[in-house]
């Protein structure tokens, strides 16, 4: 592969030594070139190293700068790509008490069985807008409320409902969709550049679901930030279950209502990204078995 990119690079130089060439036709050529590469050898590592050489046409950039491209695209790991090129995310997404903790570590052990390299995230943190809320309870002397002991029958109240349908309550979900931007973006980011499967344990809809279900007054751009601009899974499973279940499940942490529309949404959510709906009244093993077939199917063939 050197000695292939050295010989493309030699090419390319001589290309803009040649005045009978037009550079729109040098354009052209080095569009074509990594296109060509991909379809014949469908190889995204080295196309992408193929693809580094192709600013050299360019009549701004200097001769003498031009071995710098053939430097990068040697010395880029051909490895290293394809672990990046071939990095997936799988997010687990549905009501609380659905049983995406224990699916999703479940899944991260039959992956490392399968000698995938991948780590599971329980996505529940949210540093930017608890910093925020409770620096704000404490310089105005309001009760802090504590999610381990406070449950949603004292929480999620008719009043409570009402108090945040104000337009200052809208900074709260673009807050929140910040934190997860720095919190969340960042993991993926760097799991990615590793090469590192990732399995999430919620995600951004999440989120997204639980503010609208208790009411905040969020815009759709939020939504459409939310569902369009945020990492797409390459596999996206909601996880159902009947909201009673789900409120037994949880002991009761939110009213009943809570789980009926969160829901809902999940199923428009399942809508609106193609995502495969798994229902978890089954035996545990059995639907780890099916999310295991799933996995296998689209990602592992």
């Amino acid at each position: 592969m050197k000695i292939l990119l050295t010989v493309l690079w030699c090419f390319l130089v001589l290309l803009r030594l040649k005045p009978i060439y037009q550079e729109a036709l040098t354009l052209v050529l080095a569009l074509l070139i990594p296109v060509l590469f991909f379809i014949l050898f469908k190889d995204k590592a080295n196309t992408f190293r193929i693809t580094l050489l192709m600013p050299i046409v360019l009549s701004c950039i200097p001769l003498y700068i031009t071995p710098l491209f053939l430097v990068l695209s040697i010395i880029s790991n051909d490895e290293r790509l394809r672990r990046i090129a071939n990095w997936k995310l799988i997010v687990f997404t549905g009501m609380d008490g659905s049983g995406k903790t224990s699916h999703s570590r479940e899944t991260e052990n039959f992956l490392r069985g399968m000698g995938v390299n991948c780590i599971t995230y329980h996505w529940f943190k949210h540093v930017l807008v608890s910093t925020i809320s409770i620096t704000y309870a404490k310089l105005l002397k309001k009760p802090i409320i504590t999610h381990k002991h406070a449950r949603g029958r004292q929480v999620y109240t008719d009043k409570f409902r009402r108090r945040i349908r104000t337009s200052v309550a809208i900074f709260r979900p673009l807050l929140q969709l910040l934190d997860n931007w720095i919190f969340i973006g960042t993991t993926l980011l760097i799991n990615m550049l590793k090469g590192r499967w990732v399995i999430c344990d919620r995600y951004f809809y999440d989120y997204y679901i639980r503010f609208k279900v208790l009411g905040y007054p969020i815009p759709r751009i939020i939504e459409w930030l939310v569902y369009s601009l945020t990492p797409s899974p390459h596999l996206l499973i909601i996880f159902d279950v009947n909201p009673l279940i789900s409120y037994k499940r949880r002991r009761e942490e939110h009213p009943l209502w809570y789980y009926v529309y969160a829901r809902k949404e999940y199923f428009k959510l399942a809508k609106t990204k193609k995502a495969v709906i798994i229902n978890t009244e089954r035996p545990f093993k059995e639907v780890q078995r099916t999310v295991n077939r799933l996995i296998t199917k689209m990602l592992l063939q």
